[in-house]
């Protein structure tokens, strides 16, 4: 059985076809609007694991290491983070019966 080959033009066609950013990123605004769906139904301690999920799916060139990457996407990645304690924080305290 012969293998098939992809080769020049039809090699880039597939990259771009498959690229893991495009996917990532698709993905990642699906969990922030999950995300944003359980705020609106008071559900904190699910948009806090919806939110954490989304950093999985890193938006950004994920061929790019920490130290290298923009200082913007440095800020993005950390600002979410926060806002994953925070939810998380939120969802406990509620969960605690506390009162905001």
């Amino acid at each position: 059985m012969e293998k098939l080959e992809v080769v020049g033009e039809q090699k880039n066609q597939v990259n771009k076809a498959l690229n893991p950013d495009k996917i990532n990123r698709y993905v990642y605004i699906a969990f922030i609007g999950l995300c944003i769906y359980y705020v609106f139904k008071k559900d904190f301690m699910s948009a806090a694991s919806n939110l954490g999920i989304a950093l999985i799916f890193d938006p950004f060139d994920t061929t790019v290491m920490w130290n290298n990457r923009p200082t913007y996407q440095k800020v993005w990645m950390i600002v979410h983070l926060l806002l994953v304690f925070g939810l998380f924080g939120l969802g406990f305290g509620l969960s605690f019966g506390f009162k905001f």
